[in-house]
């Protein structure tokens, strides 16, 4: 009888595990997840930056900055890559100097913490140091 329970409740932790991880992102399908980035996301803004929106289709970033220069600051390219323990946005071919200190790219492997319908949040290390964190709202 305790042999039976103990299997049943490392079942449950195992069966909570999964599903508190689901909730976090993380077990998504890279389908879903590309499902999820589709759009056009406002960042999130500190301070005196400027306004940004980041439009996400087909394999293709845009990069808009209305305030200073009309229409499309940047373009490029991103893909998804789902790993079992951390989902992955990657961008290239991004040539704009952004507003993270010291004027980097957003050329870069971008660790997704958190990808819903309402917000995304990407973080990477900085070549120029330090941790880079970006957060974004669904338009």
């Amino acid at each position: 009888m305790y042999k039976v329970f103990k299997s049943y409740l490392l079942l449950a932790g195992i069966f909570l595990c999964f599903a508190s991880c689901e909730s976090n992102h993380f077990l998504k399908s890279e389908k879903k997840l590309k499902s999820d980035i589709i759009g056009t996301w406002n960042r999130v803004l500190f301070g005196n930056e400027l306004e940004e929106s980041w439009t996400f289709v087909d394999g293709n970033l845009k990069i808009s900055q209305p305030s200073r220069h009309g229409d499309t600051l940047d373009v490029g390219e991103y893909t998804i890559d789902a790993t079992l323990s951390t989902p992955y946005l990657k961008i290239q071919n991004t040539v704009y100097t952004n507003q993270n200190p010291g004027g980097d790219t957003y050329n870069y492997k971008w660790s997704i913490i958190r990808l819903d319908n309402k917000v995304l949040e990407i973080a990477t290390e900085s070549e120029l140091g330090g941790l880079a964190q970006i957060e974004f709202v669904k338009q």
